[in-house]
């Protein structure tokens, strides 16, 4: 195969299983397109392609997920302790290996996320200072490694909000932070010619979308069902990333 060819067919790929996982969830594009697509691409284009495809998606999501307005206050302080902590992860990935970080960070939502299927019922009360932590946290190893949606999600998907709206939530959060990350990104010396990578992840995103959509159409999923396969995804994701960690200091 063509070493020119083997990016793009991973790129379609992963994009098309991002969109499919966003879709259901609401969150979860990067989760899956980062730790493929980081063989492939350095860290000022794989951000850019990744986030520019979760920005679609969350365009899309938009029409018919609205943020609630009582959530507003919460969505813009997540937000807003992203974009303050992004930059200070996008120093301490300068120093600090990313293998650390990464396999730090999948161990602590593998063991979070491992408890929360495990204990249903548990529950966090929501609070202005658990809303800054999550948005902070993510904001910190959105920079540093380039994935930051498993905090506001373990930490959305653990309160005792209405589904519906947790999940509006979360993606809007997950587009807000996308915009950051470009941003950083280009801060970085990232030059654009990324942009001629969004020609094949963005219609492989909208693929993937229409899919899980149709598979939504076909199969009355519960709330609780997609919860349970949230919490799947993020202990699937960090197993998947601690063995890629795995097999790339073994080789």
């Amino acid at each position: 195969m063509s070493e020119s060819l083997y990016p793009l067919l991973l790129l379609i790929f992963a994009s098309v299983f991002g969109g499919w996982i966003r879709r259901l969830s609401g969150f979860g594009g990067a989760l899956i397109m980062s730790p493929l697509l980081m063989w492939v691409f350095p860290l000022p284009f794989l951000i850019p392609i990744v986030m520019s495809a979760e920005i679609f998606g969350g365009i899309l999501l938009s029409r018919h997920w609205k943020v609630h307005s009582d959530d507003r206050p919460r969505l813009w302080r997540m937000l807003f302790f992203a974009g303050v902590l992004l930059p200070l992860g996008l120093w301490l990935g300068s120093f600090a290996p990313i293998w650390l970080i990464k396999a730090f960070t999948s161990v602590l939502v593998l063991l979070f996320a491992s408890y929360l299927l495990l204990r249903p019922h548990f529950r966090i009360a929501i609070s202005k200072l658990f809303d800054g932590f999550a948005g902070g946290l993510s904001g910190l190893l959105l920079g540093s490694c380039g994935i930051g949606g498993p905090p506001a999600a373990l930490y959305l998907n653990a309160t005792d909000h209405p589904f519906e709206r947790t999940r509006a939530l979360l993606s809007q959060f997950i587009s807000g932070i996308s915009v950051c990350a470009i941003v950083a990104a280009s801060l970085i010396g990232g030059s654009v010619g990324w942009l001629t990578y969004l020609f094949a992840a963005i219609p492989a995103y909208w693929v993937g979308m229409e899919m899980a959509s149709y598979l939504l159409k076909r199969h009355d999923l519960s709330h609780e069902a997609i919860r349970r396969l949230c919490l799947i995804l993020l202990i699937g994701n960090s197993g998947f990333n601690l063995l890629l960690l795995l097999i790339s200091k073994s080789l």
